[in-house]
């Protein structure tokens, strides 16, 4: 199963993730366990695409495609900004990065998902998710 969604980059679109994601899970009977896990990786690399990809520009678009395929989640998240390098994000979790607001997102990613791998540039993200 393939799924696309684009959404224009504003943050009230999480909430159209969100549906996009319940009606994946419904339409492939998904455990409802994994879906909290699955959901903040996605909007965490929504976020990151609607603020630092494309610098809240609502004319500007991000792209989800999610593939579910063999007990695996692959989740593609693409903005049209002009990318970064993830070794150029700091540790949030350094002593002298706890009470910054940025940086945590990519963490969360890291820590949630099987493997999340950043592609063109830093422009596109690829988060992997496997289920028992």
């Amino acid at each position: 199963m393939e799924r696309d969604l684009v959404i224009s980059s504003q943050l009230i679109n999480i909430d159209k993730v969100r549906r996009f994601l319940d009606e994946i899970f419904s339409e492939s009977c998904l455990n409802r366990t994994y879906f909290n896990r699955v959901f903040l990786g996605i909007s965490e690399a929504v976020n990151n695409s609607i603020v630092h990809g494309n610098c809240l520009d609502k004319d500007k678009l991000v792209f989800i495609r999610v593939v579910f395929k063999d007990d695996q989640l692959q989740v593609e998240v693409k903005d049209e900004g002009d990318g970064f390098t993830v070794d150029g994000i700091a540790n949030p979790t350094a002593a002298a990065n706890l009470k910054k607001e940025n940086g945590r997102g990519i963490f969360i990613m890291q820590n949630i998902a099987d493997e999340v791998e950043y592609c063109d540039g830093g422009s596109k993200v690829l988060i992997k998710y496997t289920f028992d």
